[in-house]
């Protein structure tokens, strides 16, 4: 008698396999996109947080300046630096405004722009964009 096919045992251990592979790979595949999730994020409170402080009445007092050189954003307090945020080596961030975002007294933005971080890996981005005028922070994917 001649066996062509397989047996029950062969199928559950290869699919056995198959979904422990695909359940080892998913975590860092959505690991990294949570990351890029967390850093736009992150860009949205601080830009909300100059943009209250400056209609409390520090208008231009708070800044948020991107140096897409070191991977670095940071928020300034005048001339003080009081938070640096460092990327990953994988990520790299723009801002498309022509200088450092602040707020006037009303909550309009000054130098609006979009801030970007991409996976230099995969090409995947996230965006946040500081709209003219309006000054509402939006995450875009």
């Amino acid at each position: 008698m001649k066996d062509d096919g397989f047996t029950l045992l062969e199928v559950i251990t290869v699919f056995s396999l198959i979904g422990i592979l695909m359940a080892v790979s998913m975590p860092k595949i959505s690991a990294n996109f949570r990351y890029m999730d967390k850093v736009a994020e992150e860009f949205l409170g601080d830009a909300r947080f100059i943009q209250m402080e400056a209609m409390k009445g520090s208008a231009g007092k708070y800044q948020i300046a991107v140096n897409s050189g070191t991977g670095r954003y940071y928020l300034k307090n005048n001339t003080v630096i009081i938070k640096t945020v460092l990327v990953k080596e994988r990520y790299k961030i723009k801002y498309t405004g022509t200088g450092e975002l602040y707020f006037n007294a009303d909550g309009t933005p000054v130098h609006p722009g979009t801030f970007t971080i991409t996976d230099t890996k995969t090409r995947e981005e996230k965006s946040v964009t500081v709209v003219p005028v309006t000054g509402r922070t939006i995450i875009k994917e």
